[in-house]
C-alpha cells in the first residue's frame, strides 16, 4: 500500500474559501508552512517504516531472494524516487526488482547487511544518487537527460 500524501490533502483543505478574507495573514500562513513541512516529514517516515515492514516480512520467507542469484544475473538499477526536505533525503531505488531505501549519510540500504554484492549510497545530488559496488560507480537520475546508469 503506498502512502496517502498528506500534505497534498492538506494543501487542499487549507485553500482560502469565497468567505474568507483574500489578504493573507503572516500568523496563518507560516502554520501553514509548519503543518505541510510536518505532514511531509510524517509521510516520509510512514514510507520508511513501511519499507522496513516489507523487508522484514521477506526476510521471514524460505524461499527469499538470493543476493548470489541476484549477482549472478545483470541486476537492473532504476531511481524510483527521493523522498525529503533539505539533507534529510531518502532514495527507493530498484535492483533487479527488489526495492532498497537509503538515507542520506548511510552507506547501505535499510536493512541491508555489508558484502560484496552489496550496493553502497555515495551521495545524492539534485535529482540523482551516486551509488557504488565493487568499485563500480553508477549514476541514477529522475530525470534520464542529467544522468545514466552506468
Amino acid at each position: 500500500m503506498k502512502p496517502i500524501k498528506l500534505w497534498m490533502a492538506c494543501l487542499l483543505c487549507s485553500a482560502p474559501t469565497l468567505t474568507q478574507a483574500t489578504a493573507p495573514d503572516n500568523d496563518d500562513l507560516a502554520s501553514q508552512q509548519m503543518s505541510v513541512r510536518e505532514l511531509m516529514r510524517l509521510d516520509t517516515a510512514l514510507a520508511l517504516e513501511q519499507t522496513r515492514n516489507r523487508l522484514r516480512q521477506q526476510r521471514g520467507k524460505p524461499d527469499q531472494f538470493d543476493a548470489g542469484a541476484a549477482l549472478a544475473t545483470r541486476e537492473t538499477l532504476k531511481l524510483v524516487a527521493i523522498y525529503g526536505v533539505g539533507k534529510k533525503l531518502l532514495a527507493e531505488v530498484m535492483i533487479g526488482g527488489q526495492s532498497h531505501v537509503y538515507m542520506r549519510g548511510q552507506p547501505l540500504a535499510v536493512g541491508a547487511k555489508a558484502g560484496p554484492s552489496t550496493y553502497l549510497l555515495r551521495g545524492i545530488s539534485g535529482s540523482c544518487v551516486h551509488l557504488e559496488r565493487g568499485g563500480e560507480g553508477h549514476t541514477l537520475c529522475l530525470n534520464p537527460a542529467l544522468g545514466s546508469a552506468k
